[in-house]
């Protein structure tokens, strides 16, 4: 078990404590001194898990707006950790375990960097959503690149007939939906900053002979779909 997992569980259980002392102090028949025991021992694991979670040497900040990794950081395989207002342990870990998966297999750092960058993302679910953005770019364009050469390789001496025409058509429709995941991933996050809300604005109503009533103006929609 990590010295930071450590320090979760020791977090989680002095919440637990600490609700189970107010339950008590609460309660119809309380127990005022097991509660105060509960919440010293709470106190005592949130110390704990403080000192366990506090970087001593925060990185500095490098390209994209990202801290650079240091020590024992480089060492796990993170290019990058992501810039927060007041680093801590599980910051850092969950930022470099981010990049890193963008890094692996997928090799899209610089675009996920970039992509959270372009968009000033302002905490973690919005820099998850510019990392997966920058995958569905990537593996788009990558399968946009192998259909055209299977067009171009279609009709060599010792192919069979259409054989490379229907794989290209197979990879064509792959590059299409991470296009179309490309483009919900964006509506997605504009949802995430505005709320989703709808917004009508109606500035004249004109009502004709016979009761039907005519609406002129804007109409604006944030979000939801038909």
């Amino acid at each position: 078990m990590t010295k930071v997992t450590t320090a979760l569980k020791d977090r989680t259980a002095a919440r637990s404590l600490r609700a189970t002392a107010a339950a008590l102090e609460a309660a119809p028949v309380t127990d005022p001194l097991a509660a105060e025991f509960m919440c010293y021992d709470a106190a005592e694991l949130e110390t704990s898990a403080a000192s366990a979670l506090a970087l001593d040497n925060p990185p500095a900040v490098g390209a994209g707006g990202e801290l650079v990794p240091v020590g024992d950081q480089i060492a796990r395989g993170a290019n990058f950790i992501d810039t927060v207002e007041r680093p801590d342990a599980v910051a850092a870990e969950a930022s470099m375990d981010r990049l890193k998966l963008a890094d692996d297999g997928i090799q899209c750092v610089a675009l996920a960097v970039d992509a959270a960058e372009t968009i000033q993302a302002r905490n973690s679910i919005e820099k998850m959503m510019a990392h997966q953005l920058a995958a569905a770019h990537k593996l788009a364009m990558t399968f946009a690149a192998k259909a055209r050469e299977l067009v171009e390789n279609e009709g060599g001496p010792y192919q069979q007939d259409g054989i490379y025409v229907v794989e290209a058509a197979r990879v064509a429709n792959s590059s299409a939906r991470m296009m179309d995941a490309f483009q919900k991933g964006a509506l997605a996050l504009h949802k995430l900053r505005t709320g989703g809300k709808q917004t009508v604005t109606v500035q004249h109503v004109n009502v004709n002979d016979g009761g039907r009533a005519v609406v002129t103006g804007g109409l604006s929609a944030g979000g939801g779909d038909d």
